[in-house]
């Protein structure tokens, strides 16, 4: 995954898009929108790290794949394949 730019590196980037003339007007993207975006993939991946934590100990303490699936409203098989390796 690519992390995310700092406000720093936003602001720079901004400033030099299209050969130092700035943002082409209508294609105008504000930094703020792309703050937004970078939160959302952070709470995003956060999540799913809680989620792979907690199916873990439900694993360790002999939760099976139907169980899991349940929880996670999907099949057996769509639990399995997605967080057997996990």
């Amino acid at each position: 995954m690519t992390k995310p730019m700092s406000d720093e590196e936003l602001s720079d980037w901004y400033a030099n898009t299209n050969d130092g003339d700035g943002p082409i007007p209508d294609a105008i993207i504000m930094a703020e929108d792309l703050a937004a975006i970078a939160a959302a993939i952070a709470a995003r991946d956060e999540a799913q790290h809680t989620i792979d934590l907690a199916l873990a100990k439900a694993r360790e303490r002999g939760a099976t794949w139907e169980m899991i699936g349940q929880a996670l409203g999907v099949t057996e098989l769509g639990a399995y394949r997605r967080y057997a390796a996990a």
